[in-house]
């Protein structure tokens, strides 16, 4: 495998290597399209310190699985600033925040419609910079040094006209989650106030959530991947692999998946699937899946409550930051968990969509790693010979 491309289509880059590339695009600025953000509504905010340092808070450990983020002084202000935000701007009102080390959450209503010509971008940008001001104010009080004994690193940016120091305190942008589905409101609460337990459990097993940009596959290829590399050294795998028409999640008047719903759709087919995968995954056999189907997606889901070894394949890579959430985030902690992305298809902000293309090579190198343990695919039209070919171009 690995052979190169001689074209680079619409999209795609080279990179100094050589090699072919999906372009990149900037995430902290990148909004919902036709979004209105001034209209009443529930939304997480994320925002990082410039250059990520580490200074509004120290992570601690209170007991086992509990840990928590105390506020530096300049953690202090920031939590102040955000909490001024109801006061001027009364139409919202602020549910939850959390501090960590090098970042900020928080999530607020907008419980009417904002002024003519205001929105969710104001209240983010007035917070931005009343926090900075403030900050700047207690930097200048101490000679405009913060003390590195205390967690807090320098705070100094570009000069301005005349020469003077200016503090740069927040990185350029946000991201927002906008709350659309019911039960998201408590999902996001626990995200936030989970954070430090995750934070903490990462930093106790830096080697599982590590993201390798070029893990190597003998007779494979290389990968983008985070997790258990071990899992590849296992001696039995079990792919699995379940065709759309076997089983479906049930939809809400809105179109939103309820996979806590009893299943729309649940054949024969798919409870053999289900079957021989549990069964093999408790024989101790490392269960690989592309997680493509909604059949393969529970499959997965049911083989990660029950413990099992699963190994997961996307059609994107994984930011320099990830970490998996959920009970993603528990395998992986409990090294149960490996996620692979060819190096081709490196991480992008925005969702991908998965093309017949991206489908097809996933089921291939599904089937390359299980070896003894993969199941038959049809292709329908298209040849092995082709697919190993689309297989080559990303690995």
């Amino acid at each position: 495998m690995g052979e190169e491309c001689s074209f680079v289509a619409p999209g795609w880059v080279l990179d100094g290597q050589g090699r072919l590339m999906r372009e990149l695009k900037p995430h902290m600025g990148r909004r919902l399209p036709d979004f209105d953000y001034s209209q009443r509504r529930i939304y997480e905010i994320t925002i990082v310190l410039e250059d990520r340092r580490p200074i509004l808070g120290r992570l601690v450990k209170r007991g086992e699985g509990d840990w928590a983020v105390e506020p530096t002084e300049i953690g202090g202000i920031v939590l102040a600033c955000w909490r001024e935000i109801a006061v001027r701007w009364p139409q919202v009102e602020l549910i939850e925040d959390q501090l960590m080390p090098e970042h900020f959450h928080g999530v607020l209503f907008v419980k009417e419609q904002l002024p003519k010509g205001k929105s969710l971008g104001n209240i983010i940008g007035s917070f931005k910079s009343r926090s900075t001001s403030e900050v700047g104010k207690y930097l200048a009080a101490r000679g405009g040094e913060p003390n590195p004994a205390r967690g807090e690193g320098p705070n100094r940016g570009p000069g301005s006209a005349r020469g003077r120091v200016r503090p740069r305190f927040w990185a350029d942008g946000y991201v927002d989650t906008i709350l659309f589905g019911k039960g998201q409101l408590a999902r996001m609460i626990h995200y936030l106030r989970d954070n430090p337990r995750r934070l903490g459990v990462k930093r106790e097993h830096p080697e599982l959530f590590k993201v390798t940009r070029e893990l190597k596959i003998e007779g494979i290829g290389r990968f983008s991947a985070i997790g258990n590399h071990f899992l590849l050294t296992r001696s039995a795998f079990h792919q699995i692999q379940v065709s759309r028409r076997y089983f479906a999640y049930a939809r809400d008047a809105r179109g939103n998946l309820l996979k806590d719903a009893p299943p729309a759709a649940a054949t024969h087919e798919f409870e053999e699937r289900l079957a021989a995968a549990l069964a093999a995954g408790k024989g101790g056999a490392v269960l690989v899946s592309p997680c493509i189907s909604q059949g393969e997606r529970e499959i997965a889901r049911r083989a990660f409550a029950a413990g099992y070894r699963v190994i997961t394949l996307a059609n994107k890579g994984f930011s320099p930051l990830y970490k998996p959430g959920g009970k993603l985030f528990e395998s992986c902690a409990a090294g149960n968990l490996l996620m692979l992305a060819p190096v081709g298809w490196p991480y992008q902000p925005a969702e991908k969509p998965m093309t017949r293309i991206d489908a097809l090579v996933l089921n291939r190198i599904a089937q390359l790693i299980a070896g003894e343990g993969a199941c038959e695919i049809d292709y329908k039209g298209a040849t092995l010979a082709n697919v190993d070919a689309e297989v080559c171009k990303v690995v």
